[in-house]
């Protein structure tokens, strides 16, 4: 996840961490980045959509570890991808937001229990923010490696306006390409040409609700989205078993 997880990297890392390089780093808005990393080719990298790294950055004179939720589902090229919101000047997250293509950074082996759940089919996804990293990593898988047209997959993903709407054209693609994949963009402060949802992740669970029985739901967000979202589906008696969140801070 991307959070405020630290720990110290000698403390929580005792194995060897992976060397990885930065090969691509672009602009998602004015205050969020999408990195890309290539492990070194003798290491195998493998993970689970919807895991985690955590990446070391030198802090204070130190190394500490920071967890980042990866942003791109498994494709076997041996390389990550972050969407990360630029913090506080000098901060873990604007550090590596500030780093140069070709830069090293050292990583633990992908890691974390937010993942997709069995039967991996039917699900509904809720995001918020970079929240949308693992869901992204997950929807991605999902369309891929299961593209049953009688499954059903809802997105519901919710931001401030455009400008944070990270990765809206993609999802937008999937739709048109997946007839069983549905996709609901909702901004809490649109500005006067938005055309589609407005508000927030729980002001439209019923658009899904009221076409799905009970299946697996992800949520991943800011705490009090979060929150938010898992009162609403206990609202709607959806059984605590099949609700998976992980929570974002910035």
């Amino acid at each position: 996840m991307s959070s405020q997880s630290v720990a110290p990297a000698t403390e929580k890392h005792p194995v060897p961490l992976l060397d990885a390089t930065l090969i691509r780093s672009v602009p998602l808005s004015s205050c969020a980045q999408h990195l890309t990393f290539q492990v070194e080719r003798e290491e195998r990298l493998e993970f689970l959509p919807g895991q985690s790294v955590r990446i070391e950055m030198p802090m204070h004179g130190s190394p500490i570890s920071f967890a980042y939720s990866i942003a791109s589902s498994p494709r076997g090229d041996n390389r990550f991808e972050l969407c990360l919101k630029r913090g506080n000047k000098g901060s873990a997250a604007d550090s590596l937001c500030e780093l140069k293509e070709g830069t090293q950074i050292r990583s633990t082996r992908p890691q974390g229990a937010f993942v997709l759940q069995e039967p991996a089919a039917d699900a509904i996804f809720l995001a918020a923010g970079t929240g949308i990293a693992p869901i992204r990593s997950m929807v991605h898988w999902l369309m891929r490696f299961n593209d049953d047209r009688s499954s059903r997959v809802w997105l519901v993903f919710g931001a401030r306006n455009n400008d944070s709407l990270f990765f809206d054209d993609e999802f937008l693609q999937l739709a048109r390409q997946h007839s069983n994949f549905h996709y609901i963009p909702t901004l809490s402060s649109p500005d006067s040409q938005w055309a589609g949802a407005c508000g927030y992740v729980q002001d439209h669970l019923h658009s899904v609700v009221d076409r799905a029985a009970p299946i697996h739901a992800y949520i991943c967000g800011p705490a009090v989205m979060v929150s938010g979202v898992r009162r609403s589906l206990t609202e709607y008696g959806w059984p605590d078993d099949l609700v998976h969140y992980d929570r974002h801070e910035f």
